[in-house]
């Protein structure tokens, strides 16, 4: 029984290792070579796996989801961002200056990993319906989640919570982002201190 059980762990192991290849190596063509010409062959090698292997992943869309999902969190867990620790000790924070600080080191993490990602996520968006209809789920659920975040601030707040959540959601976006740290060269570090700041001086009560 012991050793079944431990050829089982081993196997799972193997197998999280080798999704976690194959999204990892999608990720790489997809950012290089975009979206349309990325071919499953061509992520196989990237992988050093065989085509077959990368097919048994999911479908080419489905990978991408996935790389987009990993980018957010560096992990192939199925938990939800917001149920995620450092999310969830955030939400109970009640002290300003501490859960402001925390807010932007969730930002760090963030803005390091999920960017580039998204900006293939939302270019293939124009080109393919099923992903199309993907992109808009995801921004529906990322101001759903933007909306829980602001109301964990609502002792604070100074405007009601559906105009804070607008405005905290047109901040955190990825045109802004990308456009200060991509185009104009800023730190993510940077980028998180400069959106902290404004979420402290746009929607919470002055000190």
């Amino acid at each position: 029984m012991a050793t079944r059980s431990y050829n089982s762990a081993l196997r799972d192991e193997q197998a999280r290792r080798t999704r976690a290849a194959v999204l990892d190596a999608a990720a790489r063509c997809f950012e290089r070579d975009g979206y349309a010409a990325t071919t499953m062959k061509a992520i196989a090698a990237e992988a050093g796996v065989s085509a077959q292997t990368v097919f048994t992943q999911g479908a080419k869309a489905a990978l991408l989801l996935a790389a987009v999902d990993r980018g957010f969190v560096g992990d192939d867990e199925e938990v939800p961002l917001l149920a995620r620790e450092g999310f969830r000790r955030f939400i109970e924070e009640r002290d300003r200056t501490r859960k402001l600080a925390m807010l932007r080191e969730l930002a760090v993490g963030y803005y390091r990993g999920a960017p580039a990602m998204l900006r293939v996520f939302r270019n293939a968006a124009g080109g393919d319906a099923e992903l199309a209809a993907a992109w808009e789920e995801y921004e529906r659920r990322r101001y759903q989640d933007i909306r829980t975040i602001t109301e964990s601030f609502v002792p604070m707040l100074r405007l009601d919570v559906d105009r804070a959540t607008d405005i905290y959601w047109s901040l955190a976006g990825l045109e802004l982002a990308d456009s200060l740290i991509r185009v104009r060269g800023w730190t993510v570090e940077e980028y998180a201190d400069w959106m902290a700041d404004a979420i402290d001086r746009l929607l919470l009560t002055p000190l």
